[in-house]
Formats: structure tokens, sequence, C-alpha cells
């Protein structure tokens, strides 16, 4: 089963226990962000603090950066053991110098490691991200060839990152989306010159690939609209994409659009008074994965 999930905010509450373990209460905390891998969910609360959440079996992990007061970026995913999966937590800081380092945290030993030769050399273009088979992967441009946009993906068994070419061609790519955890897919679309909206899919992913080859998908005929969608999620049978507003502050809508509608539809959200970031569409599925506790 999988369920989508919109997320703009959310509200977690998470058992406290007190020193004895006889008494407890719950704590109320406020999401502005999440990344997800595997059924789990990186939360990033609206006093900046982080937090693992398995929705399905209602647990919970606070994680303590082993450094503050950095820019960062951060992505979960897991290493891919034979028995297990060992899950990690990426994190890419960025200093005023410029200065680019990546921290790497382990759940099984509840430490950060320093990893100097894997720092991120890319402008992600935009903080969402997306997740299969426990690797991560962004919309990303080159910092010396600007024009340039690649995905950028991090190899959480290897701990590396690596590039791969976007379709050819295209006109303005807006989002990143994965299909039945196999594939990617990328939205096209270009309102000011034409009213179409394409989808493009890649083929499998290996994790040995360092290429993707990818494939129109299909393509939406729509009215005009001055929109710019920076997530989505596609059903490549049925030929719709169902896509959220990047945003919510002028017009807090979800857009259905299909090869064969006539017209897209809309289907008002409540907007939040968070606006950090703006809303994120991905599909969840539960799991009973475990997270393993300090």
């Amino acid at each position: 089963m999988s369920v989508a999930i919109y997320l703009q905010t959310m509200e977690l509450f998470i058992e406290v226990k007190g020193a004895v373990g006889l008494h407890s209460n719950l704590e109320q905390v406020d999401i502005t962000q999440v990344l997800h891998c595997g059924g789990l969910l990186l939360c990033f609360t609206n006093n900046n603090r982080l937090v693992v959440w398995n929705p399905c079996l209602g647990e919970t992990r606070w994680i303590h950066p082993k450094t503050t007061g950095y820019s960062s970026n951060f992505a979960l995913g897991y290493q891919k053991n034979k028995s297990y999966h060992s899950y990690k937590i990426l994190r890419c800081r960025h200093d005023f110098q410029l200065n680019n380092t990546s921290e790497i945290y382990e759940f099984g030993s509840d430490s950060w490691r320093v990893r100097d030769d894997i720092a991120l050399d890319c402008k992600l273009t935009l903080p969402n991200q997306v997740s299969s088979q426990g690797n991560t992967f962004w919309l990303a441009e080159d910092r010396i060839f600007r024009n340039k946009r690649i995905v950028l993906s991090f190899d959480f068994t290897t701990e590396r990152f690596k590039r791969f070419s976007l379709p050819k061609n295209p006109p303005s790519i807006t989002s990143l989306s994965v299909v039945r955890e196999e594939q990617l897919s990328v939205l096209s679309m270009h309102c000011f010159v034409s009213n179409k909206m394409q989808v493009w899919v890649s083929d499998k992913i290996d994790n040995d690939a360092v290429v993707l080859s990818w494939s129109k998908s299909f393509k939406v005929d729509f009215q005009a609209i001055d929109r710019r969608f920076q997530s989505f999620m596609v059903d490549e049978e049925k030929k719709v994409v169902l896509c959220c507003d990047s945003c919510p502050w002028i017009r807090s809508m979800v857009y259905t659009f299909g090869e064969d509608f006539d017209s897209y539809t809309e289907t008002p959200y409540v907007q939040s008074m968070h606006l950090d970031f703006p809303p994120f569409i991905f599909s969840y599925v539960p799991s009973l994965v475990h997270i393993q506790q300090d």
C-alpha cells in the first residue's frame, strides 16, 4: 500500500518519559520540512531540531547534530547489507567561505563522522529530494556551468555522489519524483511558451549505472496557468499527474492533470502559518522497520 502525503506542516506528539520511567507526557512539535526513505521520516521542527519518525509504529528518535551554526543540506538513506538496512543521515555543511564539509550519522553507533572527501560540489535547485532503494536524488546545477542542470545522487552504501544527465532539450524541468521505487520521473513545463506539460521517466535505477536513459511517458495540454510545481506524483499507467503549488502564500491548491482530461482540477488545502518551505507531495509506503535507539 502506498499513501500519498501532502506536507506543508505536520504536528507530531512525542512521548517524553520521566527519569524513572513511571510517568510520561506528550510534547507537541511543529514540523516544517520532511525527508523520507524506506518508511522513516526525518523531520525538521520549527525550532531547528531533528527527529526521526516512523508513523506506522509511532516510534521517534531525536538526532543531535555534531555542530551547529552552518547552512546545511540533509539526506536520509540506508546502506544495503545482506540481512538488514543500516540507516544513515548525510549532512552537507556550507560556511561563509564556501568551504564544504560532509558529515554522516549512523543510527547503529549514534555518532557522526566527518567526511572531507565527499563535499557537495553542486547547487541544489530545490530543497526537496526523492529516495529510491536507500539512495537520495536531487535536481542540481553545476557550479561552473551554471546552465547545466543534472540529477545528483548520493549512494549511502558507497558514500559517494553520482551525477546523471537529464532528458535532452525539454522545456523547463521543475521537479523530480520516483515511480514505483525503481525509476525517476521529471516534470517539464513552460507556461509562458506553450500550455503543455511533459512527463519523462527514466529506465530502471541500477546502483552500478553511470548513465540514465529517459523516455517521454506522456504529455498534457492544459489551459494557461501561471504556476510552478516543485513536487508531483505520477501514475504512469493512468497518465495522471498530481502537483502541488509551490507558492502557498499566493494560492493553496493541489492540481490534478491527465492526458485524457479536458481540463485540470483544483483541490484547495488549508494554508499553514509556517511558510519557510513550499509544500511537498511524496509517496509514503508504511514500514515495520524499527528505529534503532541510542
